[in-house]
């Protein structure tokens, strides 16, 4: 509001102020007064009220519009200083609002970034144990959770060495230290049944100092089995070969042994004398047929290959093993993957040689009677459109006999290796030979409850067939 510029009005109209009275006026006017708060007599007495001193009158007025004035423009500029401040705090919101959303873009893509190195974390085939500075586990991952046997929630906060409490080393004189794995170097220990391998690294930060360590854990209870398989057939072949010449070496006298026992009989009158001739043959026979086995082991066998059915081939062995079953008092079980068996490149007879030895070490195992169960399934490929290709079929005969000393489980394979009474010990080597033929695996461990379980695998090929339909 205009202050000076109203008072100039009011005076150019001449109002009449009341009160404000000389002698000889009705009243006075704005015009005649004199407005000096200040302005004192020489006697220096206040005026007395509603009298006005003539020599102000016209300064008056003048100093009362200079304030109203510098008034106005210091209002001015205020509003002016107030729309700049609303005009920089309109652009300091603007600012705000996109630093908001930039930041909750950061965070959400933090967040996207973070959930999918976590899943690649949780993915992984491999154990993951992160622990700090005093050696307390800060994460674990879930594959590290299977081999350790411990949750999440039971292990973060925890001494990292609780979780490899039952752990048993490949070297018994070995030093096992999480807190020293820092050499690149792995430490096979055996946990809950795998074979694990540890390896360790120190966690860096920015600066390059050390703010903890990262425990990886592999599973190579299958790769140290492949090794063993390896080893166990280069051995074989050695055996296989150095039998093989002594066996041909052994053959021809043999042959004529059978052959003049042969003749005594017929020119020996004496019925006791014959007897004891035709004991010789007999004994020659049996030798020969074990010599018939061993190069059976030895020999580099090449046999003709085709397309075979697994459950097919399973299936005849076990029909004509069924009377031999019964026999025993044996309860006997089969599971198969589905109704149609995969097929693999093989010879049929070989391996229906192969599930006949095990169905008759097992039944041999349990001479009181027991569980024999037999299962196969699919393992390592998609088989959802029973598409077998890249896959294994897995075959396993499973007893509930005496089971296996563990200093025989390696030996179990070798030729001549027995703990019956009797027999050549070439049965499961010879077994052993057929599959390594037919590219596959085999191994054999001690069930918790009792008894043991062979595990036979091999490569699926990409053609199935299928059962043909019966009325």
């Amino acid at each position: 509001m205009n202050f000076g510029r109203e008072w100039q009005i009011i005076m150019q109209s001449g109002m009449t102020v009341p009160g404000n009275k000389k002698k000889g006026q009705g009243s006075g006017t704005v015009n005649s007064l004199q407005l000096n708060p200040t302005c004192r007599d020489s006697g220096n007495r206040k005026p007395e009220p509603g009298t006005l001193r003539h020599g102000a009158q016209a300064e008056e007025p003048l100093l009362l519009q200079q304030p109203f004035e510098d008034f106005d423009r210091a209002t001015v500029r205020l509003q002016k200083t107030f729309a700049d401040l609303e005009g920089k705090f309109e652009n300091i919101n603007r600012e705000l609002d996109r630093k908001n959303i930039e930041l909750r873009e950061t965070l959400a893509e933090k967040e996207r970034i973070s959930s999918y190195l976590q899943n690649i974390l949780e993915s992984l085939t491999t154990g993951v144990v992160v622990m700090d500075m005093e050696g307390k586990t800060t994460m674990i991952n879930q594959c590290a959770e299977v081999f350790t046997g411990f949750s999440r929630e039971d292990t973060v906060g925890v001494n990292a060495n609780l979780l490899f409490e039952n752990k048993i080393l490949s070297d018994p004189e070995g030093r096992f230290d999480l807190k020293h794995f820092d050499s690149g170097l792995g430490e096979k220990i055996r946990l809950k049944e795998r074979i694990l391998e540890v390896f360790g690294s120190s966690v860096k930060a920015r600066n390059g100092g050390e703010t903890g360590k990262v425990i990886v854990l592999r599973d190579i209870t299958r790769l140290e089995k492949l090794e063993e398989m390896v080893k166990r057939t280069e051995k074989l072949a050695v055996m296989g070969e150095t039998a093989a010449n002594i066996a041909h070496e052994i053959r021809n006298p043999l042959g004529s042994i059978e052959l003049f026992a042969s003749l005594l009989i017929k020119d020996l009158k004496d019925k006791k004398n014959r007897d004891r001739a035709s004991h010789i043959v007999n004994s020659v026979r049996d030798m020969d047929n074990k010599i018939s086995n061993l190069l059976l082991f030895a020999r580099d066998q090449k046999p003709p290959m085709r397309g075979v059915n697994i459950h097919s081939a399973l299936k005849e062995i076990i029909v004509f093993s069924e009377q031999i079953i019964e026999k025993e008092n044996i309860i006997f079980s089969v599971n198969y993957y589905e109704d149609v068996g995969p097929t693999i490149v093989g010879n049929a007879e070989m391996l229906k040689q192969v599930f006949l030895n095990l169905m008759l070490n097992a039944l041999q195992a349990m001479p009181e009677g027991g569980n024999l169960y037999v299962e196969t399934r699919i393992s390592d490929g998609n088989d959802k459109k029973k598409n077998f290709h890249n896959s294994n079929i897995e075959i396993s005969f499973m007893d509930t006999g005496c089971g296996i000393p563990t200093e025989n489980i390696k030996k179990i394979f070798d030729p001549f290796f027995t703990t019956k009474g009797t027999g050549a010990g070439l049965g499961l080597a010879i077994v052993h030979n057929i599959v390594d033929i037919h590219g596959g695996s085999i191994d054999v461990e001690n069930n918790k409850s009792g008894g043991v379980t062979f595990n036979i695998t091999f490569p699926v090929t990409n053609q199935v067939d299928r059962p043909k339909a019966t009325n």
